[in-house]
């Protein structure tokens, strides 16, 4: 043991000495850590289990060579990275960085020199060394940094992170990726995944922008197109498609609606309810509505997904007595008794009571939560009430010019009058 030993001044250190095979795999030539003690004795017996641990780990390495390569490339890769973008660094510098690289890609084969890889590993070898000195960029890689710059809520960064995953498992390099790549990836989610259009233009959404942040960053060619743009989607079956359409509940499947709920669902199903049939709000929006945002008369929403969707809502006064108790409550949500998911969001719980409730009214898939905000739209349209009218209640975009940009919006006045003619003919609606 005291073969380990070195005194360096009056404290004592051990030293193991790494194989040759496998130095490669920690970057350096020996494993030192000082005992922290002068005296001999209490030093050779607290070098015991740490010579114990180092033999472990070169035993380890030899049974996996490749083991911390991966952590060593990818940090290779972001200093290098740096230091290219460096005007002042010095071109020997990287030269020599780069040459470590291949050299411990080669190593990591049990092997001194590129000539003696076996044929099956050079391909490898040579695309993780272009990988790690930047020659080739790793489609998944700059994920982390992309996510940290969007600031989105929490299911949206799950969904990104999801479709750039999806793809990369698909397509790993950023200098691979083609019209071509993008068509066989449409491609095998719909015929492999079995995924719907929509869902599928929902990821090439995700990627599109996704691809433009890596252009903006240097990750990708600026000078290509984008290739998740106006990309074709499979054909679908346009019978199958029509009878996947969300449709609007009649006003009489409203009422079947309010009685099932009334007769068994819970106080903040029914509330939901009430004010999704009054205000044509969506889910999202009422099981995150805060009191802050909420007065005598009106219900503000304030953080929508789009400018529209920011807007203010006069209180039918069929449920006005229901706000009010609601908000007297003094919770900072106007539905207190709601659990947030792990995205942070309170709807789920909600979607999946609906759910079960018009399941058992034998309303197919074509009619969900979403539904309600179609009758609305369509009783207000029904009612003769203007199209810009409507547009200011359910924060739907405008698109004219004269209203979409010019126009201040409706008033609150002529807004009131049309949410006053929703009539569902309720039994105790303002309870």
């Amino acid at each position: 043991m005291s073969n380990y030993l070195l005194q360096r001044g009056q404290k004592w250190h051990v030293k193991v000495a790494i194989p040759a095979d496998v130095q490669h795999v920690f970057g350096k030539r020996a494993f030192k850590q000082t005992l922290k003690t002068s005296d001999k004795t209490v030093a050779i017996a607290r070098s015991g289990p740490m010579i114990a641990q180092f033999k472990n780990a070169i035993e380890e390495a030899r049974g996996n060579p490749t083991q911390h390569l991966d952590e060593y490339l990818a940090h290779t890769q972001a200093f290098l990275r740096k230091a290219k973008a460096n005007p002042d660094t010095d071109p020997a510098a990287i030269d020599g960085i780069e040459g470590e690289v291949l050299d411990r890609l080669v190593k990591a084969y049990g092997v001194q020199r590129e000539e003696q890889l076996p044929a099956d590993a050079e391909a490898g070898v040579i695309r993780a060394y272009k990988v790690a000195t930047g020659r080739l960029t790793k489609f998944a890689a700059p994920l982390e940094e992309y996510i940290a710059s969007r600031k989105v809520e929490l299911k949206t960064e799950a969904k990104d992170r999801h479709a750039v995953a999806k793809f990369a498992s698909r397509v790993s390099i950023v200098e691979e990726v083609d019209r071509k790549a993008v068509r066989d990836f449409v491609k095998w989610l719909s015929v492999e995944d079995g995924l719907k259009n929509r869902t599928i233009k929902d990821n090439l959404s995700t990627l599109r922008v996704y691809w433009n942040w890596l252009a903006d960053h240097s990750y990708a060619p600026e000078d290509r197109a984008n290739p998740f743009d106006n990309v074709t989607l499979p054909p679908e079956n346009r019978k199958a498609a029509a009878e996947k359409v969300r449709l609007p509940f009649s006003v009489e499947d409203i009422r079947k609606l309010h009685k099932a709920i009334e007769g068994g669902r819970s106080e903040m199903m029914r509330a939901t309810f009430m004010l999704a049939i009054y205000t044509g709000c969506r889910i999202e929006e009422i099981t995150s509505l805060e009191i802050e945002n909420v007065t005598e008369n009106t219900i503000g929403i304030v953080r929508a997904k789009t400018a529209a969707g920011n807007r203010t809502i006069p209180i039918h006064e069929a449920i006005k007595p229901l706000v009010a108790e609601l908000k007297a409550r003094g919770d900072k949500y106007l539905l207190p008794d709601l659990a947030a998911n792990r995205y942070g969001a309170r709807s789920p719980a909600m979607s999946k009571q609906f759910g079960k409730v018009k399941s058992k009214l034998d309303f197919d898939s074509r009619y969900v939560f979403h539904s309600l905000r179609k009758t609305v739209t369509t009783l207000l349209e029904q009612a003769g009430v203007p199209e810009s009218v409507s547009a200011d209640i359910l924060g739907h975009d405008k698109k004219t010019m004269t209203y979409g940009v010019y126009s201040g919006g409706s008033s609150m006045e002529q807004k009131r009058e049309a949410i006053l003619k929703l009539d569902y003919r309720l039994q105790g609606a303002s309870r």
